[in-house]
């Protein structure tokens, strides 16, 4: 049966109503879409038990007329479609949908239309509400049927014929009294903690945009920290009721004439009038900065903020949005309890990191990325003892690219991974070239990027580039930050055993800058210690040469391998042999070469500067 066709979107008359609020029965369980104008479905979400069964994922990206509506009745939600592309109200509607599994379910929906830009962008709210699940809980209703009939050519109305069985329900007159107030709230409050959503935000912005008023009026995100750790450490009730705590703490700081929202799961959204929005959010963090006690856990929470200056006529509700989360993004950049509050300067420094992005993707498809290599000098004898490879980008094969410029934006999007792995496989290819001209001890040293480390892929790709190379007496050094080697020390460690059996040691590179802790040092079977430049380059200083010279006993305690980094001149090579450093590298020695330039010196047996001047 075409049910679609026998309900009328522009929904009047207070029969519909009271059918409506009948076939409601206080359900618990709803379905939450949110839409594009285009169909795109932006956010799924499924409350309480997982009627359709769909992981967000799964749909988000997609046109809801193809996840959910079956090929038969495709024609017939066209037709509701655009009635709300008109802006005519289809407020409540019966329809089919396909669940995961392709089974069709009955459901009641709720539209509203939430946002629209300058670029007349329409974004939707439904809210369904399963009949199937209706018929479940009560057992008793077997069937219903709808028919549709015209009153006259200028007003419109639903009747509808239902048999004797169709809502034999216990308690007809207490089945949802307010089902209307109930979805109105769903759909402009949280749950959780009662406030206004971020539907409730977008709305006020709208009618803001289009009606703004004089003075400093800022619209604030601030963003509560590792929640999601919070959740595995005290569990889900423990963070929800501390979500609640932190909501009513934020209620009694702010004024009666600020406006608090939930937009989140950890983020919730201030609008204030303030001179000086700077003080404003550091009085906020600072009365932030409690702890707080849930049912005998004691909880302390990190904050980040952003915020934006809304009092602009020219910007539309989604450029505010934007501009906003921004900040947020910059703020986060800093560390913890962190604020930054929008420039255009920031977004300047977004569309460029994007063009980067984007080109990186292309520069990685045309092989653009080569390394170059940085001896790495024994202080003993002036042999080379390795080679430390560093990675640079030779854009459109013409123009090189600082890494400074491009490392941090492929940390940031992900593709530092990828980068990674070329790395290793052209340093693996070049090993096979230089093993002809080194003794044994000779490594060569990759530096592993944090993100790299921490990837699930990470020692499976290594070893698969290993075994397809097949090189015999393979000497790797992996260069891990104390930061990262420390962060998670049991996995580290796993790490490295897993490693060592395929010829890979490990160094900790920039010791000294974080943690340099001998219990770790103990803990990690590392073979080597780089020194981070900054001490090397002021050794001069008394305070930083007994720094060093602390570092250097230790390590040799411990039977570690110790290197200077970032060698310029020759009184640091002069020190840092008298100290007892084992290896030295820098600019001094010779700066980063070409697999070419390495392979002249080799092959004419060239010794690097430096290696004399210390016999």
């Amino acid at each position: 049966m075409n049910l679609g066709k026998k309900i009328y979107g522009k929904i009047q008359g207070r029969k519909v109503e009271d059918f409506l609020e009948k076939i409601a029965n206080n359900i618990n369980d709803y379905v939450i879409v949110v839409w594009a104008g285009d169909g795109t479905i932006l956010e799924f979400k499924e409350i309480g038990d997982k009627i359709l069964g769909y992981l967000p994922e799964q749909v988000e990206g997609k046109k809801w007329i193809d996840v959910f509506i079956d090929e038969k009745e495709k024609e017939e939600m066209e037709w509701v479609y655009r009635k709300l592309l008109n802006n005519e109200q289809v407020r409540y509607y019966v329809n089919p949908v396909k669940d995961v599994n392709g089974i069709k379910k009955i459901f009641l929906w709720y539209n509203s239309r939430i946002e629209s830009s300058e670029d007349d962008e329409k974004v939707f709210l439904s809210i369904g509400f399963s009949l199937d699940e209706i018929e479940r809980l009560n057992k008793k209703i077997q069937r219903y049927e709808r028919e549709f009939s015209k009153i006259n050519e200028q007003s419109e109305s639903l009747k509808f014929k239902i048999s004797k069985q169709d809502l034999v329900l216990k308690q007809k007159d207490e089945i949802i009294k307010d089902y209307k107030s109930k979805i109105e709230f769903l759909a402009f409050f949280d749950e959780l903690t009662k406030l206004p959503n971020k539907n409730s935000l977008i709305r006020w912005l709208n009618l803001r945009v289009s009606n703004v008023e004089k003075g400093n009026i800022y619209l604030i995100f601030l963003e509560l920290r590792n929640l999601e750790k919070l959740n595995v450490m005290y569990g889900y009730d423990i963070v929800d009721e501390l979500i609640v705590q932190i909501s009513r703490k934020l209620e009694d700081i702010l004024s009666k004439e600020d406006k608090l929202f939930k937009i989140g799961f950890d983020r919730f959204a201030i609008i204030c009038k303030i001179e000086s929005i700077s003080e404003y959010i550091k009085n906020l963090l600072a009365k932030l900065a409690v702890v707080y006690n849930i049912n005998g856990n004691l909880i302390r929470v990190n904050y980040n903020i952003g915020a934006t200056l809304i009092d602009d006529t020219n910007d539309s509700t989604t450029s505010i949005l934007r501009k906003c989360d921004l900040a947020l993004i910059k703020s986060k950049e800093k560390g913890l309890n962190e604020y930054e509050i929008f420039k255009p300067s920031l977004e300047v420094q977004t569309l460029k990191e994007g063009i980067i992005e984007k080109e990186l993707r292309n520069g990685i498809d045309l092989n653009e990325f080569i390394l170059l290599y940085q001896p790495i000098i024994n202080l003993c004898n002036g042999q080379i003892y390795g080679l430390e490879v560093l990675l640079r980008w030779h854009y459109l094969k013409s123009v090189y690219i600082s890494p400074l410029e491009f490392i941090p934006i492929a940390e940031k999007c992900g593709l530092i991974v990828d980068l990674g792995k070329i790395v290793l496989k052209q340093s693996v290819e070049s090993a096979k070239v230089f093993n002809s001209y080194f003794n044994e001890e000779f490594v060569i040293s990759v530096n592993i990027s944090p993100r790299q480390f921490v990837d699930k892929e990470f020692i499976t790709s290594t070893i698969e580039i290993l075994e397809n190379e097949k090189i015999k007496n393979l000497k790797l050094q992996f260069e891990i930050t104390e930061k990262v080697a420390i962060e998670n020390i049991n996995y580290t460690i796993e790490v490295i055993n897993q490693l060592k059996n395929y010829g890979i040691t490990f160094a900790l590179d920039d010791f000294g800058v974080d943690y340099s802790s001998l219990n770790y040092l103990r803990k990690l079977p590392i073979e080597a210690v780089k020194i981070d430049k900054s001490f090397v380059q002021e050794t001069e200083n008394e305070e930083t040469y007994f720094v060093v010279e602390t570092i250097i006993r230790l390590c040799k305690k411990l039977g570690l391998k110790i290197v200077g980094e970032g060698v310029e001149t020759e009184n640091q090579y002069k020190i840092l042999n008298q100290l007892g450093c084992d290896y030295v590298q820098g600019y001094f020695i010779s700066k980063p070469l070409s697999f070419e330039e390495i392979l002249i010196k080799l092959q004419n047996k060239e010794i690097f500067r430096g290696t004399d001047v210390v016999k």
